[in-house]
């Protein structure tokens, strides 16, 4: 049977939004409900209030290590300046490492296994100085599996442990390093030593990050303030997680998607 990769899709516009979700992972028990519905809920969100977007969706299998990083690195070979906003939802993990000095390497789960944090540097790396990137990771990386009360019905961590290796207790959540590299804003869904949670509200499923991020932005907000409206709507509803926000300091007070 022939074998083919599917070529990444033209790009018609100098702002762009690649979203990826997974809520069948291979193996019953790994599943997830809320991340379709979160790129689903972005997407919206974005024709009605971001509509120069050029919105591109991937799902399930189509969240591959090779097709993740293919589709950015189209997007940062072929856009000069404007903004690139990437939202994933689905699995992270931890992976040990004898480079790190805490001894793993935080990673994405995607459909088909891990994607360190080693890449989204390298992506990073190529991002051309014209271009904002700002990156959302509704995904944890720590170890705290336990279910919260406060949500009797549905209530699973997005996090994928690996079979036969220990759980990092203090782990760093930011999928990208805090020194002169790092060029993207990126928020990570939780803080140490939390998950981030796959939950119900008013009978859908979503992830708690992406549920409440979603109402905290418009188009004169800037990111320091989503964050800490973010962060406030999540503590008001009982979920524990805390989010996190890096990057250039001037890119944390200017306007989202500016």
């Amino acid at each position: 049977m022939m074998c083919w990769r599917k070529k990444p899709q033209e790009i018609m516009s100098n702002k762009v939004a690649l979203l990826f979700g997974i809520n069948d992972y291979p193996g019953s028990g790994n599943d997830l409900r809320g991340c379709i519905n979160d790129i689903d809920d972005v997407a919206t969100k974005l024709k009605k209030e971001f509509p120069d977007f050029q919105i591109f969706k991937f799902t399930n299998s189509e969240v591959t290590t090779g097709r993740f990083v293919s589709e950015i690195e189209n997007v940062l070979l072929k856009l000069k300046r404007g903004h690139l906003y990437i939202h994933y939802s689905g699995h992270g993990t931890q992976i040990p490492s004898p480079t790190e000095a805490n001894g793993y390497n935080e990673a994405l789960f995607l459909h088909n296994g891990p994607l360190i944090d080693d890449e989204i540097y390298r992506l990073q790396l190529m991002t051309p100085v014209g271009l904002r990137v700002t990156a959302k990771f509704d995904s944890c990386f720590s170890g705290d599996l336990g279910s919260r009360k406060m949500n009797p019905h549905y209530f699973k961590s997005r996090f994928m442990p690996l079979q036969g290796v220990p759980v990092l207790k203090r782990p760093v959540n930011h999928m990208g390093k805090t020194d002169a590299g790092q060029v993207w804003l990126i928020y990570s869904g939780c803080g140490e030593e939390q998950t981030s949670a796959d939950a119900m509200f008013s009978g859908r499923a979503n992830g708690a990050f992406t549920y409440f991020d979603l109402k905290s932005f418009n188009v004169n907000t800037t990111n320091k303030d989503e964050l800490t409206q973010t962060r406030y709507l999540l503590q008001k509803y009982s979920f524990e997680q805390i989010p996190e926000l890096s990057g250039p300091e001037c890119r944390i007070n200017e306007t989202v998607f500016i």
